[in-house]
Protein backbone atom coordinates (compact mmCIF):
# COMPACT_ATOMS: atom_id res chain seq x y z
CA UNK A 1 0.00 0.00 0.00
CA UNK A 2 2.78 2.29 0.74
CA UNK A 3 4.28 1.56 -2.65
CA UNK A 4 1.26 2.83 -4.29
CA UNK A 5 1.05 6.01 -2.06
CA UNK A 6 4.29 6.74 -3.45
CA UNK A 7 3.59 6.09 -6.65
CA UNK A 8 0.41 7.87 -7.09
CA UNK A 9 1.41 11.07 -5.41
CA UNK A 10 4.42 11.02 -7.93
CA UNK A 11 1.73 10.50 -10.61
CA UNK A 12 -0.19 13.38 -9.43
CA UNK A 13 2.50 15.85 -9.40
CA UNK A 14 3.75 14.71 -12.94
CA UNK A 15 0.01 15.75 -14.17
CA UNK A 16 0.01 18.86 -12.79
CA UNK A 17 3.88 19.81 -14.36
CA UNK A 18 2.57 18.58 -17.19
CA UNK A 19 -0.27 20.79 -17.54
CA UNK A 20 2.04 23.62 -16.76
CA UNK A 21 4.52 22.87 -19.11
CA UNK A 22 1.56 22.68 -22.41
CA UNK A 23 0.12 26.10 -20.46
CA UNK A 24 3.41 27.70 -20.46
CA UNK A 25 4.20 26.92 -24.31
CA UNK A 26 1.06 26.38 -26.08
CA UNK A 27 -1.60 28.46 -23.72
CA UNK A 28 -4.05 25.91 -22.97
CA UNK A 29 -4.78 23.46 -20.42
CA UNK A 30 -4.65 19.92 -21.37
CA UNK A 31 -5.69 18.51 -17.83
CA UNK A 32 -3.55 15.17 -18.09
CA UNK A 33 -4.63 12.52 -15.46
CA UNK A 34 -3.22 8.90 -14.98
CA UNK A 35 -4.52 5.73 -14.00
CA UNK A 36 -3.36 2.47 -13.61
CA UNK A 37 -4.55 -1.17 -14.90
CA UNK A 38 -5.28 -3.88 -12.47
CA UNK A 39 -2.39 -6.66 -12.72
CA UNK A 40 -0.82 -4.70 -14.75
CA UNK A 41 3.01 -3.45 -14.23
CA UNK A 42 2.37 0.43 -15.38
CA UNK A 43 0.39 3.40 -15.47
CA UNK A 44 -1.38 5.20 -17.75
CA UNK A 45 -0.95 8.91 -18.55
CA UNK A 46 -2.68 11.12 -20.97
CA UNK A 47 -4.24 14.36 -21.83
CA UNK A 48 -7.69 14.64 -22.06
CA UNK A 49 -8.32 18.09 -23.97
CA UNK A 50 -5.93 18.01 -26.86
CA UNK A 51 -6.50 21.13 -29.01
CA UNK A 52 -7.66 24.91 -28.44
CA UNK A 53 -7.53 26.74 -31.82
CA UNK A 54 -4.98 26.29 -34.30
CA UNK A 55 -2.97 24.77 -31.20
CA UNK A 56 -2.78 21.01 -30.88
CA UNK A 57 -1.09 18.58 -28.36
CA UNK A 58 -1.65 15.01 -27.52
CA UNK A 59 0.38 12.86 -25.24
CA UNK A 60 -0.39 8.80 -24.37
CA UNK A 61 2.23 7.46 -22.25
CA UNK A 62 3.01 4.53 -19.87
CA UNK A 63 5.10 4.80 -16.89
CA UNK A 64 6.30 0.81 -15.85
CA UNK A 65 6.99 -0.08 -12.17
CA UNK A 66 10.05 -1.30 -11.17
CA UNK A 67 9.06 -4.70 -10.29
CA UNK A 68 12.13 -5.19 -7.91
CA UNK A 69 12.25 -2.02 -6.02
CA UNK A 70 9.99 0.25 -5.29
CA UNK A 71 9.50 3.55 -8.25
CA UNK A 72 9.70 2.87 -11.35
CA UNK A 73 11.62 1.50 -14.05
CA UNK A 74 11.01 3.09 -17.61
CA UNK A 75 8.28 5.59 -19.41
CA UNK A 76 6.75 3.72 -22.96
CA UNK A 77 5.81 7.15 -25.50
CA UNK A 78 3.00 5.57 -27.12
CA UNK A 79 1.84 8.95 -28.66
CA UNK A 80 3.47 12.39 -29.03
CA UNK A 81 1.69 14.84 -31.48
CA UNK A 82 1.65 18.55 -31.37
CA UNK A 83 0.58 21.71 -33.78
CA UNK A 84 1.64 24.08 -35.15
CA UNK A 85 4.83 22.27 -36.62
CA UNK A 86 8.45 23.03 -37.58
CA UNK A 87 8.49 25.77 -35.04
CA UNK A 88 10.91 24.01 -31.93
CA UNK A 89 7.41 23.35 -29.80
CA UNK A 90 7.52 19.84 -29.70
CA UNK A 91 11.47 19.42 -29.22
CA UNK A 92 10.82 22.15 -26.67
CA UNK A 93 8.72 20.37 -24.74
CA UNK A 94 10.08 16.95 -25.38
CA UNK A 95 13.27 18.33 -23.57
CA UNK A 96 10.74 19.59 -20.48
CA UNK A 97 9.11 16.32 -20.27
CA UNK A 98 12.13 14.58 -20.17
CA UNK A 99 13.87 16.54 -17.30
CA UNK A 100 10.39 16.27 -15.69
CA UNK A 101 10.67 12.93 -15.69
CA UNK A 102 14.45 12.75 -14.72
CA UNK A 103 13.25 14.87 -11.82
CA UNK A 104 10.02 13.13 -10.45
CA UNK A 105 10.93 9.42 -10.76
CA UNK A 106 13.75 7.29 -10.78
CA UNK A 107 13.24 5.93 -14.17
CA UNK A 108 16.25 4.64 -16.11
CA UNK A 109 14.91 5.21 -19.86
CA UNK A 110 12.56 6.21 -22.23
CA UNK A 111 11.67 4.46 -25.33
CA UNK A 112 8.99 4.78 -28.33
CA UNK A 113 8.49 3.45 -31.66
CA UNK A 114 8.92 6.06 -34.26
CA UNK A 115 6.27 5.23 -37.03
CA UNK A 116 8.26 6.66 -40.17
CA UNK A 117 11.23 8.24 -41.03
CA UNK A 118 10.38 12.12 -40.22
CA UNK A 119 9.57 10.78 -36.81
CA UNK A 120 12.36 9.16 -36.33
CA UNK A 121 14.20 11.91 -37.46
CA UNK A 122 12.40 14.30 -34.98
CA UNK A 123 13.54 11.61 -31.60
CA UNK A 124 16.84 11.13 -32.97
CA UNK A 125 17.21 14.62 -33.08
CA UNK A 126 16.18 15.01 -29.67
CA UNK A 127 18.73 12.41 -28.07
CA UNK A 128 16.71 8.89 -28.79
CA UNK A 129 18.54 6.82 -30.45
CA UNK A 130 18.32 3.08 -31.52
CA UNK A 131 18.12 0.70 -29.48
CA UNK A 132 21.45 -1.87 -28.50
CA UNK A 133 19.41 -4.51 -27.82
CA UNK A 134 20.32 -4.75 -24.03
CA UNK A 135 16.83 -3.34 -22.84
CA UNK A 136 14.84 -6.58 -24.03
CA UNK A 137 15.80 -8.72 -21.46
CA UNK A 138 14.05 -6.51 -19.08
CA UNK A 139 10.96 -4.78 -20.51
CA UNK A 140 7.30 -6.32 -21.67
CA UNK A 141 6.99 -4.61 -24.68
CA UNK A 142 8.34 -5.31 -28.03
CA UNK A 143 11.99 -3.96 -28.79
CA UNK A 144 11.35 -4.11 -32.60
CA UNK A 145 12.76 -0.51 -34.09
CA UNK A 146 12.72 1.09 -30.89
CA UNK A 147 14.30 4.28 -30.02
CA UNK A 148 15.78 4.69 -26.55
CA UNK A 149 16.60 7.94 -24.22
CA UNK A 150 18.84 6.56 -21.48
CA UNK A 151 18.04 8.74 -18.47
Amino acid sequence: MENKIYEENILGELCEKLNQIIFEVLQFEPCFTYRGLKNENYYIIHNKIKSSGEKRFDLNMRIYRNKNEKGFLYVYMLWFSVNPKKMGLGSLIVNEILELLKALTDIKFVILHPDDNEVKYFWVKNKFIPSSGEIDKIIDVNTRRILVYDV
